[in-house]
């Protein structure tokens, strides 16, 4: 032993990927790639065909590097269990019936521009929903309601304001 007296602003030298036992490990955890939105999607061939159609596509197994949770396996080697190029993981739900096989989750990626453009939609669909909801106007002129009726629908006082549109989380 020394008697120099450890110095706590010394890092030791840490192994490449090193991450200490105390450190939160999420299974579906990937990097993010500079303008793309990654995000997992069940394997169902309607859910992919989906995605596809909104712009996303298959990222590979030598883009990136999955969390490996193999309990017999080298845990340098990625998490995919994918046996062609796609990276992908067993889901542990929705066993097929037909042949027992457990369903899976396919990482898929798509231009940053795409994302935002579909979820503008989706926030501007919900706020004239939203809108609706704080005017008392919900459900005026659908489903064969006249004008008569929505005249004679009773709301006491004021609609309070419960649906503010939510900020962007994104910086």
């Amino acid at each position: 032993m020394s008697d120099t007296p450890k110095n706590p602003s010394n890092v030791p030298d840490l192994p490449k990927g090193y991450k200490p036992m105390s450190a939160t490990v999420l299974k579906l955890e990937v990097p993010e790639r500079d303008g793309f939105h990654r995000h997992w999607f069940r394997g169902t061939a309607g859910r992919l065909s989906q995605a596809q159609q909104a712009g996303y596509t298959f990222v590979e197994q030598k883009d990136v590097h999955v969390n490996n949770f193999d309990l017999g396996g080298d845990a340098t080697d990625s998490g995919s269990t994918d046996l062609g190029s796609r990276v992908s993981v067993i889901s542990g739900e929705d066993a097929d019936p037909a042949t027992g096989q457990p369903g899976r989750m396919y990482l898929m990626e798509c231009p940053e521009h795409l994302y935002e453009y579909s979820h503008n939609i989706l926030a501007e669909r919900n706020e004239s929903i939203a809108s609706a909801l704080r005017g008392g106007r919900l459900g005026t002129g659908s489903n064969g309601e006249t004008q008569t009726d929505a005249n004679n629908r009773y709301v006491k006082g004021t609609v309070p304001d419960l649906f503010n549109p939510n900020k962007s989380r994104r910086v």
